[in-house]
């Protein structure tokens, strides 16, 4: 049965005066209690009044659960005193809710606060409508209606009916894309329970490199730079490990600030690689008809800039010749630090020659597109950079061969030189210490060391350690003639540390040092002469070369056993 319009007018009234009379006490919202206790007029349940969920026919205190607020439901219906319109610069939609849970309720907005308490202000009292051109709303308590116009980004206008949900007691459930719009909301209605729930307890979980990209487009349509910036940091860090095809959505002035970013940690031929993925991706998305933003001569200047990428890898270099072509402002530019100079260099290397002589070689075999779609005075270019780069890698090689081979006759020589000296040990009556050096990154610094008493460096050494000795060999190192020296210095009070140098007009290089052991004024820790010698732990030092020796030691002569001593032993 339709209830008749003086009922319905009737019953309206009597639901006003209770309302205001909540209002009146300031009853908070999470008080679900006091709302539950309004008295609702007698015939509100009854056939012909006003039917509610969960209500019983018979007096307004009679009923099951409380009373339901919903923002969706007809805004006469629902008892609306507020006008939500929200601009996301396509047109404004209208939300009809209500200022009890906007205004007062445990989630409530401090925008919708401050901009009821002006436009009160500004009406002076009155109970005129504070917005141009507006009806009363009947259902205000105080007979007033609140329009609040709000201009928010297109991407977090479509939260808007989720976040009134929030309000009206909905559980929110935050997901990576859904977090940065609600956040901007909760910034921009100053809802402050649900920006510390989406900031510190979600945001700072769920912000790490895979889903950095996303925050960081998301950030930037919304403007929350905080954001933004944070995500590009988290990109720029570990850039060398970012996955391009994640970087698809992001604009050129993203891209531009990330490889920009001072916290960037990734190497220019990496770099180099990654714009390269990115621009094809790029280039990619819009022929599939996606909406891409332009690439200009500026952001592509910027984006390859000599700064980031000193140097270009060899397996884009043609790939930014090609692209390049499109950007004559950028590719006309001269000098080494153009993109167009590098990227030449960079098909003068070993890997871009091999390819580009194979593809030349037999275009069918070795296919290569990027070469063939260069333009005619393009291609000379490349050729006439491969033409020097050949032959600056042949006077490498043969600087090489000739280094290797000087090496290898120091090390003959060396080792000639050494074999002589142990022979006149051997020829010679006087027992002589010796120590064997093995593995050091100098090849003539391995083999054979004696112990010379008669030679000026012992000479010198026993004054203020008579029972230190220097060892010392003779080899060939550089093309001349230098005798190498492993000798003992004073590490501090108790302890020794030996060095293995070479003595060459006079001065001392040293190469490798030892672990420090215990020993003082050349008695060792356990009362043998001389501190003991590390056979391994060396380190290099100075100019020498990796790695250091790998064993030192003394070589122990087996002790002689006479024919006689046998025969009696038997």
């Amino acid at each position: 049965m339709i209830p008749s319009i003086s009922n319905a007018k009737e019953t309206t009234e009597e639901m006003r005066k209770a309302f205001k009379n909540l209002y009146a006490n300031a009853v908070s919202c999470s008080d679900l209690s006091a709302i539950q206790s309004i008295t609702l007029p007698d015939g509100a349940c009854k056939e012909g009044g006003w039917k509610l969920d969960g209500c019983k026919e018979g007096s307004g205190r009679d009923m099951e659960g409380a009373v339901t607020l919903d923002w969706r439901a007809d805004p006469f219906e629902s008892m609306s005193d507020l006008t939500l319109v929200v601009y996301d610069g396509s047109g404004g939609v209208p939300y009809h809710v209500h200022t009890i849970l906007m205004a007062f309720g445990g989630r409530r907005s401090g925008l919708v606060v401050d901009q009821m308490k002006q436009q009160q202000k500004k009406s002076g009292g009155s109970k005129q409508s504070s917005s141009s051109g507006s009806k009363n709303n009947t259902n205000a308590p105080d007979g007033k209606e609140y329009t609040i116009e709000i201009y928010v980004p297109a991407l977090a206008a479509k939260y808007i009916p989720t976040l009134l949900d929030y309000i009206y007691g909905s559980t929110l459930r935050f997901t990576t894309s859904n977090a940065p719009p609600f956040r901007y909301l909760s910034n921009k209605f100053d809802i402050r329970d649900l920006h510390t729930q989406v900031s510190k307890s979600f945001i700072s979980q769920d912000l790490e490199l895979n889903t950095a990209p996303q925050y960081c487009i998301a950030a930037d349509e919304l403007k929350d730079f905080e954001l933004r910036d944070k995500a590009l940091r988290i990109m720029a860090e570990r850039m060398e490990r970012m996955n391009v095809n994640l970087l698809n959505g992001m604009s050129p002035r993203l891209m531009r600030s990330l490889v920009q970013c001072d916290k960037l940690e990734c190497g220019g031929v990496v770099l180099s690689e990654k714009v390269a993925m990115w621009l094809r991706c790029r280039d990619a998305a819009e022929k599939e008809g996606s909406s891409v933003i332009p690439l200009t001569d500026e952001d592509f200047y910027w984006l390859t800039h000599v700064q980031l990428m000193p140097q270009v890898s060899p397996h884009e270099a043609l790939f930014y010749l090609n692209y390049g072509a499109n950007y004559p402002q950028v590719m006309n530019e001269i000098g080494p630090g153009s993109i167009k100079s590098r990227c030449l260099a960079a098909c003068s290397g070993s890997w871009a020659l091999d390819n580009l002589t194979a593809h030349l070689d037999n275009p069918e075999k070795r296919s290569m597109k990027l070469y063939e779609n260069l333009e005619m005075d393009m291609k000379v270019q490349v050729l006439e950079s491969s033409l020097v780069g050949a032959k600056k890698l042949m006077g490498e090689r043969d600087q090489l061969s000739s280094s290797r081979d000087v090496r290898e006759n120091d090390v003959q020589l060396s080792d000639e030189i050494m074999y002589q000296s142990i022979q006149k040990q051997y020829t010679s009556s006087s027992k002589v210490s010796k120590v064997i050096v093995m593995g050091a990154g100098i090849a003539p610094a391995n083999g054979v060391y004696i112990y010379n008493p008669n030679s000026a460096a012992n000479k010198s050494q026993q004054k203020d350690f008579p029972n230190m000795t220097i060892y010392e060999k003779e080899a060939v190192w550089n093309q001349s003639r230098v005798t190498f020296v492993l000798y003992p210095t004073s590490a501090g009070q108790y302890y020794t540390q030996y060095k293995l140098a070479v003595r060459l007009n006079n001065k001392m290089i040293v190469f490798y040092n030892s672990p420090t052991v215990m020993g003082v004024n050349g008695v060792s820790s356990r009362g043998e002469s001389g501190a003991p010698l590390p056979e391994q732990g060396w380190e290099v030092e100075g100019e020498g070369v990796h790695p250091p020796p790998q064993f030192v030691g003394k070589i122990v002569q087996p002790v002689s056993i006479e024919r006689s001593s046998l025969t009696k032993s038997v």
